[in-house]
């Protein structure tokens, strides 16, 4: 792949994945893309996506920063910038660090063809995945097992307009919730979100039961490409999205203004 072709990718990928976790507000102004999601404490939610570097590029400087300060003071909250990708916006991440910005929330993109993912799965636990292409009833095991106080809110505000085709997906033991994911397809890609296990279920394969039933579905569905967000810090859930066939794409984090 060219630099241009990974580029081209990278942006793609951000964007799908703004579009699979829908904000409330998402406004595009001279390039930027500015999210608030009401009642939503997430980063994702209430973060502006910064335009493209490059030739010709605008917006990137102090008027676009004025811009991101100006929407989300209109709105009682802090400017929050997700600097995406990282690699590429050194020169806005710097300037953002002077104004005072803090950084928050470090983030690897990892993707995966979807077919590599769905043999490395395929000795997963067979676990009684449940799958359904709406939020309710899962909604239940996503406050239960999400562990955020803004759960109710995400399940209202974002969860509820997940655009199809999606697949909601749960594990159950002992009529317990175990374990979920949300996986959204969308144009040969499809992203991976939500993933969560009960803490008493991690190390049993619940993760990779759930990882391997939202490839299998993405595969039916025509996604040949899969793409997750997960912390750098989280190491056991980076061990095994390595192990399930996925590789870095590019990095992100947010910058917030104190």
């Amino acid at each position: 792949m060219t630099g241009t072709d990974r580029d081209t990718t990278v942006r793609e990928i951000e964007r799908r994945a703004a579009a699979a976790w829908p904000a409330a507000l998402a406004e595009e102004r001279d390039g930027w893309l500015l999210r608030h999601t009401p009642g939503v404490g997430r980063q994702r939610s209430n973060s502006a996506l910064p335009p493209p570097p490059g030739p010709g590029a605008h917006g990137l400087g102090a008027p676009g920063i004025g811009l991101v300060e100006r929407f989300y003071g209109e709105r009682g909250l802090p400017a929050r910038v997700q600097v995406s990708p990282a690699e590429e916006h050194g020169e806005l991440d710097a300037a953002l660090a002077g104004a005072g910005y803090r950084r928050t929330g470090v983030t690897a993109v990892l993707t995966a063809p979807t077919e590599k993912v769905v043999v490395a799965t395929a000795s997963a636990p067979p676990l009684p995945v449940r799958l359904t292409d709406t939020p309710d009833p899962w909604l239940g095991v996503f406050a239960e097992l999400d562990g955020h106080d803004d759960s109710a809110a995400v399940g209202r505000e974002v969860l509820s307009r997940v655009p199809s085709p999606a697949a909601f997906l749960s594990v159950a033991v002992e009529d317990r919730p175990a374990g979920m994911g949300l996986v959204v397809a969308d144009g040969g890609w499809a992203g991976v979100f939500c993933m969560a296990t009960a803490p008493e279920r991690r190390r049993t394969g619940v993760a990779a039961a759930v990882l391997a039933a939202g490839a299998r579905w993405a595969r039916e569905r025509g996604a040949d490409r899969l793409y997750l967000q997960v912390e750098r810090d989280n190491e056991a859930a980076l061990g095994l999205y390595t192990r399930a066939g996925f590789s870095l794409s590019h990095g992100y984090h947010y910058r917030v203004r104190p």
